[in-house]
């Protein structure tokens, strides 16, 4: 027999009133007409903004529908997801970012979907998301990608390796996710260790789904094939050490669930080595190629990877310097050509769309977590 709350929210926040008033104001009006079939966890993590003051002038408005946790001190974004999940006592918890959306009538869509699932062994559920702009002259919206499948039904099975190896699309993006809350709740319980030691890995979540069906080889993952989060992008600068550190940390959390013996070395995919390289490439491509340092460059790749990884980084970093980014440029639209058929022209579009305009702006790099990351 189901709870009566069916959907707990968990929303995390930190110095972010703005956002996530409104994310309340989009959030709160669709909640309020389902019936007590939802809850609004959200955990701030000891802002120093008016976070507090806004949640409660929510809260006098929807009191039954929110619950509040405030830290008493920064307990970093892992440890302030896990608080939020915490909190939830619904069927399933859906974690959520305080600066992403819901589109009209998703959360009616989502909830229509989950009283339509009768098997408990439901792990995960991945919804699709819509990105945007806002045009700085007009102010307009523009849409210019959504993760949709159009070749897909409305649902339909994730495989397991693409979950785990984190290839399917919007695996890693937090407020695309909707947890089984009983085995999610059971995992808290018995495997806490584990993730205590994978605080500051890659993402807490990806830990919590690939313990799951990993430890849980009968569950399943299901995508919901609509378009329900709605996500406005931000422009920022990729760094070649920034998405390093992405593959080291995806690489940590490989060990750690191999050393608990839930993982196999099937499971330590070449995806995530390819992707680092294709990402240099297209960069390199696109004249978006960027670094602190050539020497600094190579000095992480051998202090962190294995030495395998670092000489072929290396060699594929140093070859980059030598072919001029018209060349790369030709050869990756006759891949795309070969690879996508008639469809390659929007791939190309977005790709261009993305790396001309997307990627042009900062990005602050973590380096506390190099200072106490040690190598293996």
């Amino acid at each position: 027999m189901r709870n009566k709350i069916l959907l707990s929210i968990a929303i995390l926040t930190w110095n972010r009133a703005p956002y996530l008033k409104n994310l309340l104001n989009n959030i709160l009006p669709q909640a309020r007409e389902l019936k007590e079939k939802v809850e609004i966890c959200i955990s701030n993590n000891n802002s120093t903004d008016n976070t507090r003051e806004v949640v409660m002038k929510f809260k006098e408005k929807y009191p039954d529908l929110i619950k509040y946790n405030e830290n008493k001190e920064n307990l970093g974004v892992d440890r302030n997801i896990i608080r939020a999940l915490e909190m939830s006592n619904g069927d399933f918890v859906w974690t959520f970012g305080d600066d992403d959306n819901i589109v009209e009538n998703g959360l009616s869509e989502v909830i229509n979907f989950l009283e339509r699932i009768t098997e408990e062994n439901t792990g995960l559920i991945v919804v699709k998301r819509e990105s945007y702009l806002i045009d700085n002259q007009t102010g307009k919206k523009i849409i210019y990608a959504s993760t949709l499948d159009k070749n897909q039904p409305e649902t339909f099975k994730i495989d397991k390796k693409d979950i785990i190896g984190l290839s399917f699309p919007d695996i890693t993006f937090i407020s695309a996710l909707i947890f089984n809350n009983k085995l999610l709740k059971k995992i808290f319980r018995e495997d806490r260790a584990i993730i205590e030691k994978g605080i500051g890995t890659l993402y807490i979540q990806t830990l919590l789904y690939s313990l799951m069906f990993l430890k849980y080889p009968y569950i399943k993952g299901i995508a919901f094939n609509k378009i329900i989060v709605s996500q406005e992008l931000s422009c920022y600068k990729p760094f070649i050490e920034d998405e390093f550190k992405g593959y080291i940390r995806f690489k940590k959390l490989c060990r750690l669930l191999l050393s608990h013996k839930y993982m196999n070395d099937y499971y330590v995919l070449w995806s995530q080595r390819l992707s680092f390289i294709k990402g240099m490439m297209i960069w390199r491509a696109f004249e978006s190629f960027n670094y602190f340092s050539y020497s600094g460059c190579l000095r992480l790749f051998f202090r962190y990877a294995t030495f395998i990884d670092a000489l072929s980084f290396s060699l594929v970093f140093s070859i980059l310097f030598l072919i001029p980014s018209v060349v790369l440029r030709f050869m990756y639209k006759v891949l795309l050509m070969i690879r996508h058929g008639k469809k390659w022209g929007a791939r190309w579009q977005l790709i261009t769309y993305m790396n001309t305009r997307l990627f042009k702006g900062t990005e602050m790099r973590d380096n506390e977590y190099w200072q106490n990351y040690e190598p293996h």
